[in-house]
């Protein structure tokens, strides 16, 4: 009986063990468009802020990258690159090297950040940015990925949010810019630590340079800000609540011309854009573009604070 225990602890301890280029942003959205003329099916809701982005862009499409595959319009990010725990420091600063490294394909990112000068924001290719960091970002002590945001910073001609955030390519460099008709999914696993309104999450209208669909965080509830026409578009409160320093995972797609967005497994929106709309050519943006920020002299300090600790594209 005795050697059995001996052999069934060994069998224990051994399971237990085996646990164990530049392109910047010009004509971003900056008047704040009115609540209710959102697109038909998008119900108008509180909170929401207007939508901001880039300059048209032509390429071919991201290819998949992450750990955490995306599936349908309710699938959610894999769970490599979860974790928990939060940032080193209150106010962003540079956190510990450690952890394992955040499931993000930076290959197929270009991040924006709020410094530059006047209308010319800093780009880092991707070439570059799996080895980059800065007190905007860099990598926590959990091994998420941060983006931290001031409260003033330069923007594009058109913004008047700077913004630490990355804009998606594709495989070869090019910017992306794919078709609704296809399969095009973005999973994202993080929380944000600090910050009131903030923008996690895009599908962005390159041809047309305005925000398709943004999605906001605050403490309250997310919100879904829709936009097919500058100053015409509208915000739909998602609910879901999830409070700062909380983990959540959301999936913005837009597959077969069909514009969807799932909180935590759930899906929470649905809209068809219009056939025009429809016609256009599109991409994907994650990471802090502060909406209570404001254009000005370069901050340093933290006034909204996201990790992201998985990303995953899929086109097909």
């Amino acid at each position: 009986m005795n050697q059995v225990r001996r052999v069934f602890a060994c069998c224990c301890l051994f399971v237990s063990a085996c646990s164990a280029g530049r392109i910047v942003d010009e004509a971003d959205g900056a008047s704040s468009p009115p609540a209710g003329s959102g697109g038909a099916d998008a119900l108008v809701g509180s909170g929401g802020t207007p939508g901001s982005e880039d300059s048209g862009a032509a390429g071919g499409n991201g290819a998949a990258g992450g750990n955490g595959a995306a599936g349908g319009s309710d699938a959610t990010g894999g769970s490599n690159g979860t974790g928990g725990g939060s940032t080193a420091g209150s106010d962003g600063a540079a956190g510990q090297d450690g952890g394992p490294p955040p499931a993000i394909d930076y290959s197929i990112w270009q991040l924006q950040l709020p410094t530059g000068s006047g209308t010319s924001p800093t780009t880092v290719p991707p070439s570059e940015l799996a080895n980059f960091s800065s007190i905007y970002f860099y990598k926590a002590g959990d091994g998420g990925q941060v983006f931290m945001d001031p409260a003033t910073g330069i923007t594009t001609s058109g913004s008047v949010h700077p913004r630490t955030e990355l804009r998606e390519m594709s495989a070869t460099g090019a910017p992306a810019a794919w078709s609704s008709s296809a399969v095009n999914t973005m999973a994202v696993t993080g929380k944000v630590l600090k910050g009131s309104s903030v923008t996690i999450g895009q599908v962005f209208n390159g041809p047309d340079s305005i925000t398709l669909a943004e999605l906001q965080y605050s403490s309250g509830g997310f919100t879904l800000f829709y936009e097919e026409a500058k100053g015409q578009g509208g915000s739909t409160n998602l609910g879901n609540a999830v409070p700062l320093n909380a983990q959540y995972t959301f999936m913005m797609a837009l597959s077969k011309n069909v514009l969807t967005v799932s909180i935590n497994g759930k899906q929470v929106y649905s809209h068809t854009p219009s056939a025009g709309t429809l016609s256009s050519k599109f991409y994907f943006k994650v990471g802090n573009y502060d909406q209570t920020a404001s254009s000005g002299a370069i901050g340093t300090t933290a006034h909204s604070i996201v990790e992201v600790y998985s990303v995953s594209v899929v086109h097909q």
